[in-house]
């Protein structure tokens, strides 16, 4: 997918506060289901028959936990398209670990995005008084949000995904 493209869906699920992100998914064609197998805390593949993006949550997941999941997902079923539909991808609780180390990479700059408007993307990430307040009424893990880079450097990063090397 094109960049601007993104940019546009992006732009056109923001509300006031966050990101439709049922509405995201929809308009990309992904599933979201909690599957009660899943040994993982989530997972991303192509459904065996429909071809269509699947992200499967563990029921034990707290609505939290399950919203960071599904945009991480996203960004992933964006930026690697092939990779989740060959072998899919699972993350685990040790992903969640190091997530604030991973908060410059392609990844993590698209998922805030998908999460949050970029007004409050920049108050959180300039340290605004408010961004506490917004982080603690957000659906996301604290730990997640507080990845947050302000658009100066992470539009010129996601404008130019395409340049990513084929995995």
């Amino acid at each position: 997918m094109l960049p601007s493209l993104i940019e546009k869906l992006i732009t056109s699920c923001a509300r006031e506060d966050h990101v439709d992100v049922k509405a995201f998914c929809e308009a990309l064609g992904v599933v979201i289901k909690i599957d009660n197998e899943l040994k993982n805390l989530c997972e991303i593949h192509n459904d065996k028959d429909t071809q269509k993006p699947i992200i499967s949550l563990n029921p034990a997941l707290d609505k939290k936990t399950k919203f960071t999941f599904v945009v991480i997902a996203l960004s992933e079923y964006i930026l690697t398209p092939d990779r989740v539909s060959r072998t899919g991808i699972c993350y685990d609780i040790f992903f969640l670990d190091d997530i604030y180390h991973q908060r410059h990479g392609y990844r993590m700059l698209l998922a805030t995005r998908i999460a949050l408007p970029e007004h409050l993307i920049n108050k959180i990430s300039n340290g605004s008084p408010e961004a506490e307040a917004i982080i603690a009424n957000a659906n996301y893990l604290p730990k997640f949000l507080r990845c947050c880079v302000s658009d100066s450097s992470a539009l010129f990063l996601i404008s130019n995904f395409s340049d990513l090397p084929a995995r």
